[in-house]
């Protein structure tokens, strides 16, 4: 995947991960005290040799994009037909090298008459390691400030031998998902974004990303080309309002909101009228000025940067970048006398091709296809061709979001050291990973904070403790397929169950359990899966059974989004089923009410999730945390009040027993033909 993908660069003369204003034009070597961690894509790979002090072997590597193209201009003079020319170095495909190339160019401009220069312009690229990932996997942002698909372009006018007796000018722009917490579904065409959390929360982590980009940059000038209208109408408007909120309230300040729509602006396939957004940032783009250094040092550092997004910072993004590049050149040559039509000429079509392969590489990166819209990048015409072309990456990246990326999101994660190994079995479980930018402990939190308010009525009763479980698709079984991340709630006169929706943040239903109608407490292995090593180890996988009395003090209520939402609680028995709780032929389960009703909890197994447990903390195996919560519950139960002698009555009736839930043993037998079937298919598909 790494070595193989064209994706990564290296230099031994210089350092890729800083932009010139940092390396003050000095072609000197990277050393792990002045290279840019956030562009350091091997570090994590690097620890041995810098635990060893023999980092002086290390070099860094940069994913991202590096191009070059040399050309040659002849000066401007009044009414010279050929004012304009350029000749690009690339003409001549078969030389060996760039100075023959050169000459063969100035030699080009020569035969027309006039005085011409040659000069290289550069574009570098550079991918962020902070919440880098794929497409749909890393959308938005974390809560340190990062944004998803997170790149800092620099593009730098120089001689071709980059020597400082004449100016080097560099022009930096960054482009970075829309920093809000959302996500949006790999499995639609058009998905609609769904955004997360609260605003106090968005809001929160919006200012640590702007006052970052601050830091690095100065002023920030934001450009977003998300639609005014359809389906991204909603998170355009709330970036716009919480910017503008951050801003009236003086927590932003030197950032400036712009929302150009620019399929509106650009409908037909006229994409030049992204020349309109130029225009409106032309004075900001002046203020923020560019980097320029001479013999004598930096002459002038840039004083801001352009921050363009679109929904995925692509294609629209893209050709957005290459329009404020475009016009940066054009400045820059007209200050030194040369003239360039990099619109209109076709001389000049190097440029456009630079930008487009700039913009593809990033696609690939981050979309696994190239981007759309290439072909206007490339040639400043779009046709019914392009379109065509693009339809065709999109069918490609549909596929990709669906089967390849998750795997792969997988390998970048273990790559930069977000995830350990372990996130592998994860994989081989589900076939999905996790996000080690959202700190999914305070989402639960909040998640069982917002039950608390919703399930727990009486201003008399107490909440005790509250935790995240996996429980069974359907209640009163042991094993019904898929577990579902539910919240449980622990009061001191009953014990909840909440099926929560996580996507939209709601809850869906909840399970009362009185705690004076239960009569057991199991605790132990409970394995539900046989399809990976992990899933099938006993200490990773351990739960409880609640078994208590059904009566009018418990209950399951459903939100239906309407007045009638109680529900009866269901009379399908786990131990009656005929499919031993799968839900396969539950048709045929016998129809007489049950004595009793279970409750079955499985714990979340958190020991793969991030690659260090925050303080040095251990994580606690399911099977202590098992027996830790059955305890919490039979303590509720006996109340504050209990004597020694009620507490040796309950232990003697065994309130709370050690027991397996689901063996592996009788697991393997619970496991289908259907359901081997499934994985099987699952897998061959997904990994």
């Amino acid at each position: 995947m790494i070595l193989t993908s064209g994706s990564y660069f290296f230099s031994y003369e210089s350092d890729l991960t800083r932009r010139l204003s940092l390396t003050g034009g000095s072609p000197k070597a990277p050393t792990k005290d002045t290279l840019d961690p956030l562009y350091f894509w091997n570090r994590h790979l690097a620890t041995p040799f810098f635990t060893a002090r023999q980092d002086s072997f290390l070099t860094p590597v940069l994913q991202g994009f590096v191009g070059q193209r040399a050309f040659a201009v002849k000066r401007a003079e009044p009414n010279d037909p050929h004012s304009a020319c350029v000749i690009s170095a690339d003409h001549d495909k078969d030389s060996p090298g760039l100075e023959h190339a050169m000459n063969h160019a100035i030699q080009g401009l020569a035969n027309i008459g006039g005085e011409s220069q040659d000069y290289l312009l550069t574009l570098i690229s550079r991918r962020s390691v902070k919440r880098s990932g794929l497409r749909y996997l890393r959308r938005g942002i974390d809560d340190e400030g990062n944004c998803a698909n997170a790149v800092e372009t620099e593009q730098i006018l120089s001689s071709p031998d980059w020597s400082t007796k004449r100016q080097i000018r560099s022009f930096v722009q960054i482009r970075c998902s829309i920093p809000l917490y959302f996500s949006q579904s790999p499995y639609s065409f058009k998905p609609i974004p769904i955004i997360h959390q609260s605003a106090a929360k968005n809001n929160n982590a919006m200012r640590k990303h702007f006052q970052d980009l601050k830091d690095r940059y100065g002023r920030v000038q934001i450009a977003a080309l998300v639609d005014k209208h359809g389906s991204e109408t909603v998170i355009g408007q709330a970036y716009e309002e919480a910017v503008r909120a951050l801003t009236e309230s003086g927590v932003l300040r030197d950032v400036d909101f712009e929302w150009f729509d620019f399929h509106a602006e650009c409908r037909g396939m006229k994409f030049e009228n992204v020349s309109k957004l130029v225009d409106k940032l032309q004075p900001n783009i002046e203020d923020f000025n560019e980097t320029t250094i001479s013999e004598s040092g930096i002459v002038t550092t840039q004083r801001g940067v352009i921050r363009t997004n679109c929904m995925d910072c692509l294609d629209r993004t893209n050709v957005a970048q290459s329009a404020f590049g475009q016009y940066m050149l054009q400045r820059d040559l007209t200050k030194e006398g040369f003239a360039i039509d990099l619109l209109h000429d076709e001389s000049t079509t190097w440029f456009n091709t630079l930008w487009a392969d700039n913009g593809d590489a990033i696609s690939r990166q981050y979309a696994s296809t190239a981007a759309l819209k290439g072909d206007f990048t490339r040639t400043r015409r779009r046709n019914y061709r392009g379109a065509l072309n693009d339809f065709s990456l999109t069918l490609t990246r549909y596929y990709n979001n669906m089967v390849n990326d998750y795997f792969s999101q997988a390998v970048i994660d273990v790559v930069l050291g977000n995830l350990s190994w372990k996130v592998f079995e994860d994989f081989e479980s589900s076939m999905m990973g996790a996000d080690p930018g959202i700190n999914i402990e305070q989402i639960r939190e909040a998640a069982i904070d917002n039950c608390r308010k919703q399930v727990i009525q009486a201003d008399d009763e107490d909440l005790i403790q509250g935790w995240t479980m996996l429980t069974p698709a359907h209640e009163n079984t042991l094993r019904t397929i898929p577990f579902e991340e539910a919240v449980v709630l622990l009061t001191d006169v009953a014990l909840y169950c909440c099926k929560f929706d996580w996507t939209t943040e709601k809850l869906r239903s909840f399970e009362k359990v009185d705690l004076r109608s239960i009569s057991k407490i199991r605790y132990g292995t409970y394995i539900t899966s046989t399809f990976s090593e992990r899933q099938m180890q006993e200490r990773f996988n351990a739960g409880l059974v609640v078994v208590y009395q059904p009566g009018k003090e418990s209950m399951i209520r459903t939100n239906t989004r309407s007045l009638q939402n109680y529900v009866e609680p269901q009379t399908d028995d786990s131990e009656n089923r005929i499919d031993g709780g799968t839900g396969i032929l539950s048709w045929l389960s016998p129809s007489s009410p049950p004595s009793s009703r279970t409750l079955a909890l499985k714990v979340i197994d958190a020991t793969t999730r991030h690659f260090d447990m925050p303080n040095g903390k251990q994580t606690e195996l399911p099977l202590a945390m098992a027996g830790r919560i059955a305890e919490e519950i039979r303590r509720a139960i006996e109340g504050p009040a209990v004597t020694s002698e009620q507490q040796d009555h309950n232990n003697n009736n065994q309130l709370v027993q050690q027991d397996d839930i689901i063996s592996l043993a009788e697991a393997k037998k619970r496991t289908g033909y259907f359901e081997q079937l499934g994985y099987s298919i699952k897998k061959l598909v997904w990994s």
